[in-house]
């Protein structure tokens, strides 16, 4: 969101709920190329506050990070958290960029689920439909979470050039330009996001508010456990029905089922708008994809091929780093995306 300026030098950073990842690319012959890579873990809650205190805490991290991470400039472009923004394809007339303008925000208000004065409106044609129409993603974001992250960003010394929902930015990431329609499913420590993406931009977004914490309290409520043991019985069991009499297993289920009936239901929406166009796969990140068995029961019980998602595919970086990186792929996808945004 906001105006982008492709005359600098920018990164990528993810601000999430545990943790802060940052990206920085250069351009490249072919692909991209790594220029530096950073996490630094927080305590749970920290990032999702918005009292003055633990904002100024975020920033103070976001810019001890910057530094250990050598990030040789100081424009950035960040990532905002599915489920803090409205994201929607609406279809209008084939307009001029002026007109279009003036439609949306003539319009807007139909489509977003706030008050306009409230919120941050951005939007972007992603292609078009039919002979006289176009697809437009509308995005709107609430200004009380706009101006935290201007707040962060200037007392970490900063300069905030772009906003983009964590959603868009993992597309992008994780997904090869295709006449086929891909799903990214990321699950995350609060939520779980699922993006369908077809000529390499998305044409659907839903948040869930399930996510690798609910998959721990279920467990610790289940089987009478603090939520230190939960989370060490939900690494290591998993899925898995074959241990510990499949109590884990029968823990989790529920609430991935949740997840994987609103993936079912945003295939059917997605179907009925584009029936010649078929789902190819689902393409699966985020914390949780290490689970035992997670990967075999999402493709199970969705009936559809699953990968886990590699963060650097089109990014080119030393091969001495390839241990590393892969280690951490899954979880990168989002800062990848962010710094790729005006490389790829």
């Amino acid at each position: 969101m906001g105006l982008f300026d492709q005359q600098h030098e920018y990164f990528g950073l993810d601000i999430g709920s545990t943790g802060i990842r940052l990206v920085q690319l250069k351009r490249g012959e072919g692909k991209p190329s790594l220029v530096t890579y950073g996490h630094v873990a927080l305590p749970p809650g920290l990032t999702v506050s918005d009292a003055p205190a633990d904002i100024a805490k975020v920033a103070e991290a976001v810019k001890s990070l910057v530094k250990q991470s050598h990030v040789s400039t100081k424009y950035v472009v960040a990532g905002l958290s599915s489920s803090k923004v409205f994201a929607s394809i609406i279809t209008t007339p084939r307009l001029s960029e002026a007109e279009l303008r003036k439609a949306i925000t003539l319009q807007a208000d139909q489509y977003v689920p706030m008050a306009l004065k409230d919120v941050k409106l951005d939007w972007v044609v992603v292609g078009p439909k039919g002979k006289a129409d176009q697809e437009v993603l509308l995005v709107a974001a609430p200004n009380t979470t706009t101006e935290k992250y201007l707040s962060i960003f200037e007392q970490a010394d900063l300069e905030l050039l772009a906003l983009e929902p964590n959603s868009i930015a993992l597309a992008r990431a994780l997904v090869q330009p295709s006449d086929l329609a891909i799903i990214t499913l990321d699950i995350g420590n609060l939520s779980s996001d699922i993006t369908i993406v077809h000529s390499n931009m998305p044409k659907l977004i839903r948040s869930v508010n399930t996510g690798g914490q609910t998959f721990v309290r279920a467990v610790a409520q289940n089987l009478g456990l603090d939520e230190v043991q939960a989370d060490q019985f939900t690494r290591k069991f998993g899925l898995t029905q074959t241990k510990l009499e499949g109590q884990v297993y029968r823990a989790i289920k529920p609430s991935l089922d949740q997840v994987l009936a609103e993936l079912q239901k945003s295939v059917q929406f997605f179907s009925g708008q584009y029936p010649e166009v078929k789902v190819e796969k689902i393409v699966i990140s985020g914390g949780a994809v290490v689970l035992p068995e997670l990967i075999t029961y999402v493709s199970t019980a969705t009936g559809m091929p699953v990968e886990v998602a590699n963060a650097w595919t089109k990014v080119a970086y030393p091969a001495n780093l390839q241990e590393n990186l892969m280690q951490i792929s899954i979880e990168y996808g989002v800062a990848v995306g962010l710094a790729e945004r005006n490389l790829v």
